[in-house]
Formats: structure tokens, C-alpha cells, sequence
């Protein structure tokens, strides 16, 4: 994985995002979400998507989880882009994200984002 590490607890600060004959610096703060896209995952970064190597688990192992939280199964969002939740059914909600974007929390996931907003959905 071509990344550089932040000082403090060991998370990703920024990933190297190889492509189309160039290679860009994207700092993880500024990702909405990730979604998984295979072996790969899809960055969500304002409006646009990149395609990023690393598969969705291991990627997830090395985010803050103070910012970034798993929703779903392809999933993961970073925790202040997140607008307002809809409810859809049966528990599960999707996520309204500042880019428009509406990823799915399902019912699997909800359980983390009750105990980090603190309360139930």
C-alpha cells in the first residue's frame, strides 16, 4: 500500500493515488466515503472517484476510527460529512453525505454508528 502515516496512533494521513500517468497526494481528511469495488475501493473525494488499489479491509484497518466509520459491508464514511440519516426499512437507514451521495447503513453496521453518535437510531 502506498501511503504516508500520520505521527500520532499510526492512521493514514495521506494515500499515493496512482493513475492515468499520474500520481496524486490525497490527504484522508479530505475523503467523503469509500466504497468497495472489487479487490479495490472507489475514494469518494468532492464529487469525483478514484480508484485506490488496497482492498476495503485493509484500507479500513488503517483509518482513524475517530473520523471514518464502517456502514456497510462496501462501505465506510467519514463521520463529518454526514448531513442527516432517512430511514428505509427494516433498520436500515441511508446516510445523506455534504456531496449528495446517500450510502446505505446496514442493519449489521448500525449497532457501531448508535454507539459512536451515542444513542439509538
Amino acid at each position: 500500500m502506498l501511503a504516508t502515516w500520520s505521527e500520532v496512533g499510526r492512521h493514514l494521513d495521506r494515500l499515493v493515488v496512482k493513475g492515468s500517468g499520474t500520481t496524486r497526494f490525497i490527504r484522508v481528511a479530505d475523503i467523503d466515503w469509500i466504497k468497495g469495488a472489487g479487490v479495490y475501493v472507489n475514494l469518494h473525494i468532492d464529487g469525483k472517484e478514484l480508484l485506490y488499489r488496497p482492498a476495503l479491509n485493509e484500507l479500513a484497518s488503517h483509518l482513524d476510527p475517530a473520523r471514518f466509520i464502517r456502514v456497510h459491508r462496501s462501505s465506510i464514511v467519514n463521520m463529518d460529512r454526514i448531513l442527516e440519516l432517512q430511514p428505509i426499512s427494516h433498520g436500515e437507514f441511508e446516510l445523506v453525505l455534504k456531496d449528495g451521495h446517500c450510502p446505505r447503513v446496514s442493519r449489521t453496521y448500525r449497532l457501531e454508528l448508535e454507539k459512536r453518535l451515542g444513542q439509538s437510531l
